[in-house]
């Protein structure tokens, strides 16, 4: 369904020439939901805005492809991508209080992509509009259409999104850390309401987020990301039973459990490194309890590990021997 090859996004600054992604491969089978997680600021939502080309000024997608049903993104032109957005691929943004319109209903925001993309009269439209806030639980929906943004709650808020992202049936869905910021009532209503509706439109998802609880829930398959590249990538059996890369490890352990009481909590040390002053080689070396000599040398290519397991670490290579 999609298929991100070797994607380089790079922004460019007074400063320097930011490498937010850097060589992503990654692919989304049709009906299926990838996980993309990691520490903020690792380049997750900067990969989501590159496929469907929405990156600021200074963005720029400098090298690699994004294949959607075969078709390469990056060369497509501005008019093929208005038609694309919130058609084939669409995307319910990080928060919903900044990403809706304060001065329009809410009725008139998820009538905006159906009447761009599927041209119904006046009659279709309202009838559409108030069909999708009954598919995504919005309660008294004939009212609600009329309702701004401020007058309704940080779930509903959501709910919104969610129908606009969903108003002209999409085939593939980015979902950019659809719970974030609310209480985990909403949140559980919020991603069943997802898994419902990715298994009534045989939609697929690429869900972002760095709750690792929420990939558990809802993901078959998870990329790890790191400093703009993928460090690890597998099923989510793989990932949680049988983690590679020591940043996975480290990320998985540091999730706080019940088991654990009194104890203190598990913690990477040391802070993702600046984009524009990142380490030679391996990219999480500084900040790794198993580094040896040869991590600063180069990233390491991502290496087969078996039944569809990858993972970008010179522990997993032909000379794991170092491992001792």
């Amino acid at each position: 369904m999609l298929r991100l090859e070797r994607l380089q996004t790079y922004f460019k600054t007074g400063e320097g020439m930011v490498k937010a992604v850097d060589g992503v491969d990654l692919t989304l089978r049709p009906g299926g939901i990838l996980g993309l997680v990691g520490e903020s600021g690792c380049g997750k939502t900067v990969t989501a805005l590159s496929i469907l080309r929405l990156l600021p000024r200074t963005g720029h997608i400098v090298g690699g492809r994004i294949l959607f049903e075969g078709r390469d993104l990056t060369a497509a032109s501005e008019e093929e991508m208005r038609d694309i957005r919130g058609n084939s691929v669409s995307m319910v943004f990080q928060e919903p209080m900044t990403s809706l319109n304060p001065v329009f209903t809410v009725g008139k925001q998820v009538a905006e992509a159906i009447r761009q993309h599927l041209h119904p009269s006046e009659r279709e439209l309202r009838a559409r509009v108030i069909e999708m806030f009954e598919l995504v639980g919005i309660p008294d929906p004939a009212k609600r259409v009329h309702d701004y943004p401020h007058q309704l709650s940080g779930g509903m808020r959501q709910r919104v999104m969610i129908a606009i992202a969903l108003a002209c049936n999409p085939r593939v869905l980015i979902a950019d850390e659809p719970t974030t910021a609310l209480d985990v009532t909403i949140q559980a209503q919020i991603l069943e309401l997802m898994r419902e509706l990715q298994r009534k439109n045989h939609m697929a998802i690429i869900l972002i987020t760095h709750d690792l609880g929420v990939i558990a829930e809802m993901a078959e398959e998870v990329a790890v990301m790191y400093a703009g590249k993928v460090v690890e990538h597998g099923s989510v059996d793989q990932i949680f039973d049988s983690p590679l890369h020591p940043y996975t490890r480290g990320l998985l352990a540091s999730i706080p459990s019940l088991a654990a009481q009194g104890r203190p909590l598990t913690a990477i040390t040391g802070t993702v490194p600046h984009p524009l002053n990142l380490p030679p080689g391996c990219l999480f070396a500084p900040r790794c309890p198993r580094a040896f000599a040869r991590c600063p040398t180069a990233f390491p290519a991502r290496m087969a590990q078996g039944a569809g397991h990858d993972v970008a670490c010179y522990l997993y290579g032909e000379r794991a021997e170092v491992r001792a």
